[in-house]
């Protein structure tokens, strides 16, 4: 597995406060079975986190995991708002880019109000040749209150990443409902951790993409292309085609 999302990075935003808990944060990721994990720093006006300094968080924080015995590999990324992504040129997003790869962004969704200028920013990056991973969508107020909105967004070549917490009901039930709705819809392609602390919105794919084969009535290995094959094209810049979900 590959986990696509992350603040792992320790002492760069809103990361663990010490290397040791990204250490340990590496442990239970890698003891889930994931065998990568792209760290995503927030990209905001407030935090303005540079593909540099993810490229120097990771130069740290790789050694001390391969020392202390843990199978998990580190890769670039950033969690993008979307003002921000507006405004950085190309070389900066491909920088950014999720396993550096110079295609796939990760761009965030705001919490409140619909984003109008999306569908603008979706077709800015197309001319230049990139995509979109839109993160945890479920978790907006306005996509709670209509899923269907996503149906534009899937429709421009966006992809769509479901944080783990909220296919297994822990972010609370709107999210959840929200994000069934989504597995329902086949608005969703990636399931991602989203994780922040070993305790805080911890890591782990396994409990989720249980949760999400239960929700359609189906096995864990029918929806493990969300967080193995897709990932995987991601980071290694392969054609991604997400399977039809069969529920």
């Amino acid at each position: 597995m590959i986990d696509l999302h992350s603040h792992i990075l320790p002492r760069i935003d809103d990361g663990p406060d010490s290397d040791a808990d990204s250490v340990e944060m590496a442990r239970r990721v890698a003891a889930d079975g994931a065998t990568a994990i792209a760290c995503t720093p927030h990209r905001t006006d407030r935090t303005p986190t540079s593909p540099r300094q993810v490229a120097e968080g990771i130069a740290d924080l790789q050694p001390k995991i391969d020392a202390a015995g843990i199978a998990l590999r580190l890769l670039p990324g950033l969690e993008i708002r979307i003002d921000q992504a507006r405004v950085m040129d190309e070389e900066e997003l491909r920088a950014a880019s999720l396993g550096g790869t110079g295609r796939w962004v990760l761009i965030e969704m705001p919490f409140q109000g619909w984003p109008l200028d999306l569908p603008d920013l979706l077709t800015a990056l197309e001319v230049r040749g990139l995509g979109a991973l839109i993160a945890h969508p479920e978790r907006a107020q306005s996509v709670q209150a209509s899923p269907d909105r996503l149906r534009d967004v899937v429709g421009r070549g966006a992809l769509v990443q479901l944080t783990a917490a909220s296919v297994t009901g822990d972010n609370g039930p709107r999210a959840q409902r929200t994000a069934v709705q989504l597995l329902r819809a086949g608005f969703a392609h990636v399931i991602a951790s989203d994780a922040h602390s070993p305790t805080w919105r911890p890591p782990g794919l396994t409990d989720a993409l249980t949760a999400a084969a239960r929700a359609l009535k189906t096995t864990p290995e029918e929806l493990r292309w969300m967080v193995d094959d897709i990932p995987r094209a991601i980071v290694e810049d392969r054609e991604v085609r997400p399977p039809r979900l069969r529920a």
